[in-house]
């Protein structure tokens, strides 16, 4: 959606085709959305294809998933027989991939599935007209694993930016205010979050807790464990549940924090949609080096590094920027200037169409 209002922004004619149900997002209302519904993922894929024909592309973005449309975890040749379609109208076709597939395991199905999965992305990878992928350590590590595979396609990198235009920071509370904003998706690690909070308690009793994000539909099991974690936590009456908000309410509740706690189990990395609001609303950022962290994120200048994915970890950094104004001064001016330079979506613009 920011992509396509941006593209459009300078003049070019995008709009955005996606599984139904969709229509225009309200944060975004002249960006043209389509949304087209279907039993199986390869009907969904002769759906869209017949509203690209209408609307007459010169260039397709896939924004790639290995289980888009729904497909099962073995994958579908529905994304793969979109893109030769496109290909045969002699449409530019840009794979974006934001995940690729599945990590390898014991269990037979997974690997089965993990093996397919590499499969389905080395045969759209070499469809495609151009590859691309959110982070630079996956594109050193995807060019050589294609390469390795028998498809040499240059790999760039397009980063992900906000889905949220950020806000101006807010006046400083008057207590210390934590916050997240995060779905409930693998590797996202709530437990640190309240396991830090716990700890931050003990020696700042007025602070307070957010927590932002889609947390999924009541009953789900994912969602059942957070409500009861908090529930039972000691600081529960300081904290915030507030889960699924329009997204105007979001960055102004992101803008309202003191500091955001990232605690994702690959890092601080540019293909999390929710890091770069915190950024551009110039929040100290605590989060971990991880596999997927690049070097544009520098610890002590536009963010704070936890020495672990640890509850005592990022209590330990999160009091640091308490306890030193002028530490976090630098790192929310570095945080600022890291969404200037290259998470604004005016500059992911730039990126890409350099690449493209």
């Amino acid at each position: 959606m920011r992509l396509a209002e941006e593209l459009s922004r300078r003049g070019f004619e995008a709009a955005v085709f996606t599984r139904g149900p969709a229509e225009p997002n309200p944060a975004a209302p002249t960006v043209p959305v389509t949304g087209v519904s279907g039993p199986l993922p390869l009907v969904v894929a002769a759906r869209i294809r017949r509203e690209l024909e209408r609307f007459a592309p010169t260039d397709l973005i896939i924004q790639y998933t290995p289980q888009m449309f729904d497909a099962w975890r073995w994958g579908s040749a529905a994304t793969l027989w979109l893109a030769l379609e496109a290909r045969r109208k002699r449409v530019n076709v840009v794979v974006l991939a934001h995940e690729l597939f599945l990590s390898w395991s014991t269990r037979p199905d997974l690997a089965v599935g993990a093996a397919l999965l590499r499969a389905q992305f080395a045969t759209i990878a070499k469809l495609a007209d151009h590859v691309l992928v959110t982070v630079d350590a996956r594109a050193h590590r995807v060019a050589g694993w294609l390469r390795a595979a028998g498809v040499k396609p240059t790999v760039g990198v397009v980063r992900v930016g906000s889905p949220a235009v950020p806000v101006a920071r807010s006046a400083p509370p008057a207590d210390l205010h934590l916050g997240t904003f995060s779905t409930l998706g693998v590797g996202k690690r709530f437990d640190v979050v309240l396991d830090c909070f716990k700890l931050v308690l003990a020696q700042r009793p007025g602070a307070q807790l957010t927590l932002l994000g889609d947390f999924g539909q009541p009953g789900d099991t994912r969602r059942n464990e957070l409500e009861q974690a908090v529930a039972s936590h000691p600081g529960r009456d300081r904290i915030r549940l507030l889960g699924r908000q329009p997204l105007s309410v979001i960055a102004q509740e992101v803008a309202d924090l003191d500091v955001f706690l990232f605690p994702m189990n690959t890092g601080a990395n540019t293909r999390s949609s929710t890091l770069p609001l915190a950024l551009g609303s110039a929040l100290p950022v605590v989060a971990t080096n991880g596999a997927e962290t690049d070097d544009i994120f520098v610890d002590g200048h536009n963010v704070v590094f936890a020495g672990a994915l640890q509850g005592d970890s990022f209590a330990a950094a999160t009091l640091r920027i308490a306890n030193d104004p002028a530490l976090g001064k630098r790192v929310s001016q570095g945080a600022a200037a890291l969404y200037r330079d290259h998470l604004s979506w005016q500059r992911i613009g730039d990126r890409l169409l350099a690449q493209i």
